[in-house]
């Protein structure tokens, strides 16, 4: 796993005091809640699916650009951060909400939610995390007992295993452990939800016949090691390699299981993206080899493009 060093900007561009702050953040909100967005047609729902007793939006919002995982280089981690003040943050989740989308993927943050607390903002959330990966920072609190903290109406409506770490004991022959964190997330009365890279993890617990509630499934395998590389497309890549022939493999894997199903990375984070046509693509392949019980979760960054109207249109359109 690939340790950041990047330092993230908490304040807003040009608000120098907290109470500026939120005073420009809830103008924001209420603008918001009476304007449109461009290319959103007002009251346009978003078709959803089942997530245990929740209805979620079959986009859920994703998380890395917001922290600055591009999944490219350093140099495009560090533009994210830049962009993605605590202003922007906010003014990006209320443009998802104003859109449609009532799910948003990500880790926990006490400034941040607190924040957008303020800004009238409200979504369900998932928690990506896992109890390897906070352990491993010593300063960090046991995320059971952060997460009994939140507020009840507050907190997420799952926690999912961090697909990195699940590889990794996948890899490794440790696949049980991941048992420990299913059982304590709901002893929380949470779903407990697994992350992978691999369709042959999700082959594997389905075997076992574990009690998660459902998935998230990345339609690249970018998890794989040098070596895996060389066994099957004979090199080692250079840097973080998406296959094309993994999209149909993880998709046959998902069809194979009743649980829900959250495709991620279906833009092989972002290199998919090099025109409209080619996202558009991308999201037909996924909701046309998703089970109608899956949704997808993209991470946007709109600092050029409004893709947060963009991709919940192609939603409304093709995931009906």
């Amino acid at each position: 796993m690939r340790k950041r060093t990047l330092s993230v900007e908490c304040s807003a561009a040009g608000v120098h005091s907290r109470r500026e702050f939120l005073q420009t953040a809830s103008a924001m909100a209420a603008g918001l809640m009476t304007a449109p967005l461009a290319g959103t047609e007002p009251g346009a729902a978003l078709p959803t699916v089942a997530l245990g007793p929740h209805r979620v939006t079959r986009l859920i919002a994703g998380n890395n650009p917001m922290s600055g995982y591009s999944h490219f280089n350093r140099l495009l981690d560090r533009l994210m951060v830049d962009y993605f003040t605590d202003e922007r943050k906010i003014e990006f989740l209320l443009n998802c909400q104003k859109a449609g989308i009532n799910t948003w993927q990500t880790a926990y943050n006490e400034h941040l939610f607190r924040l957008l607390r303020e800004a009238g903002w409200k979504m369900n959330w998932l928690w990506l995390t896992d109890l390897e990966r906070r352990s491993n920072s010593p300063e960090a609190p046991d995320v059971i007992s952060q997460c009994r903290s939140i507020p009840e109406a507050e907190r997420p409506i799952g926690m999912v295993h961090h697909g990195e770490t699940t590889d990794v004991f996948f890899r490794e022959g440790k696949l049980d452990r991941i048992v420990t964190f299913i059982n304590a997330v709901h002893d929380l009365g949470l779903l407990a939800g697994i992350s992978t890279h691999n369709p042959g993890l999700v082959e594997a617990v389905e075997e076992k016949g574990w009690n998660n509630d459902f998935y998230m499934t990345c339609f690249y395998r970018e998890s794989r090691r040098p070596e895996e590389f060389e066994k099957e497309i004979g090199v080692i890549p250079v840097g973080e390699t998406y296959l094309s022939t993994d999209p149909p493999r993880m998709c046959a894997m998902i069809r194979q299981t009743r649980k829900p199903c959250l495709g991620f990375k279906i833009l092989a984070a972002g290199r998919r993206c090099g025109s409209p046509e080619d996202v558009r693509r991308a999201f037909e392949f996924a909701f046309q080899n998703l089970k109608p019980s899956d949704g997808v979760i993209v991470g946007m960054y709109p600092r050029y493009t409004d893709q947060v109207s963009e991709n919940a249109g192609l939603v409304r359109e093709l995931a009906a």
